[in-house]
């Protein structure tokens, strides 16, 4: 009976945590770079992330299409913590980190064989920039990022980005 009381009590404050969060979600699209092997791609990356706020630190996830690069289509899962500077203006700084699972997906055809693999690898980042209050819950976003997507033998893929996009406030 204690036991089953505390469950309830610890579940109690578990979800009065969550209800009184501020859970948002927002989407980015920007231009970003992503170099391994000497080669560089620079192409249009989009992003969209659902978190919740807790004072002055945000914790989200996010999927990130990062796109080709040296014949390998590259998507990342990712968590990020973020940390808002209070300025008591419509504009709000921010600085973060993340980490994600990136998987590199390679699609082979020769003589006439198709074989397709991938691999998952464990990235890490940084992220800066501000975010823009608009009407209600809506507010713009603005920021840069470098992003270490993986590494294979002596080959480092990293990723550096600039990103604009609006998100929501629940």
């Amino acid at each position: 009976m204690k036991k089953s009381l505390l469950a309830v009590i610890v579940g109690a404050f578990a979800f009065a945590s969550i209800a009184n969060a501020n859970i948002y979600a927002e989407g980015d699209i920007g231009l970003s770079q992503t170099k391994a092997n000497g080669s560089n791609n620079t192409r249009v990356e989009p992003r969209v992330a659902v978190g919740y706020k807790l004072g002055n630190t945000r914790v989200a996830g996010d999927y990130t299409h990062h796109g080709k690069v040296d014949g390998a289509k590259i998507h990342g899962l990712g968590a990020s913590v973020l940390y808002d500077f209070d300025t008591n203006s419509k504009v709000q700084p921010y600085v973060g980190a993340r980490v994600a699972a990136n998987q590199f997906k390679y699609d082979n055809r020769a003589n006439q064989v198709y074989k397709s693999s991938s691999e998952t690898k464990i990235g890490y980042g940084v992220v800066a920039g501000a975010k823009y209050k608009l009407d209600g819950n809506w507010y713009a976003n603005g920021g840069v990022e470098y992003n270490r997507l993986g590494s294979f033998d002596n080959t480092k893929v990293n990723n550096y980005g600039a990103k604009v996009g609006v998100g929501y406030g629940f």
